[in-house]
């Protein structure tokens, strides 16, 4: 899921970036509070559990379908990647359909074990806060889940997405990406794909405030 191909130390200075810059902006913004000593991990109420089918159909045709498939298809065969599938059309729609099958197999691992631990795995803003504690926040949840009585667990579902996923490709994919080491480096690509998502998800709207002032 959400493979873009990008290393997960590049992953986390992409995400760094963006976070810093907008910390920037959001300082330079005197009508919002600063609540700092805010606690990182307050969050709000969980969400209910996720069932294993509710959304899934339409999970299919949808721009998060798209998000998963097209940019990572796209910076694949620039690259190109894996380079036993070449170039050209035939190339292009290895890649597309190998990165819209490891959507759908993802998504699929996920919503199966929230049904069958009950995790919630929607993420929460924290809001308004220091920088640091929101980054924290965001880090955190990438990894971690609530259960219903809003106890944390690890995040066992979002681990079979970015890593099953992954896993589970490699049976179509070249021999030379048929290993343990693969799983573990893109798998943790995923990771690192789906905190940059968290961390636009947590700054974003302070940016588009600013904006709206102008």
């Amino acid at each position: 899921m959400y493979n873009w191909r990008l290393r997960p130390k590049a992953l986390f200075a992409l995400c760094l970036c963006v976070a810093s810059a907008c910390s920037i902006l959001r300082a330079q913004d005197p009508s919002l509070p600063d609540q700092s000593q805010t606690d990182a991990l307050t969050v709000a109420a969980p969400q209910p559990p996720q069932s294993a089918y509710h959304g899934f159909i339409n999970d299919l045709v949808s721009p998060k379908a798209a998000l998963a498939t097209v940019p990572g298809t796209i910076l694949d065969q620039i690259h190109p990647f894996p380079v036993e599938w070449g170039g050209g059309t035939r190339a292009v729609e290895k890649r597309a359909a190998s990165l819209y099958a490891q959507f759908v197999i993802g998504d699929f691992l996920e919503r199966g074990v929230c049904a069958i631990d009950h995790e919630s795995t929607h993420y929460t803003r924290l809001g308004a806060s220091g920088f640091f504690p929101r980054f924290a926040h965001v880090v955190v949840d990438t990894v971690v889940a609530r259960r219903p009585d809003g106890s944390r667990m690890p995040a066992y579902s979002m681990m079979a997405n970015d890593y099953g996923s992954w896993a589970i490709a490699t049976l179509w994919c070249p021999r030379s990406l048929r290993t343990p080491g693969s799983i573990l480096e893109w798998g943790t690509g995923n990771v690192g794909v789906r905190a940059g998502g968290n961390l636009i998800r947590e700054f974003w709207p302070d940016v588009k405030s600013l904006f709206r002032k102008k």
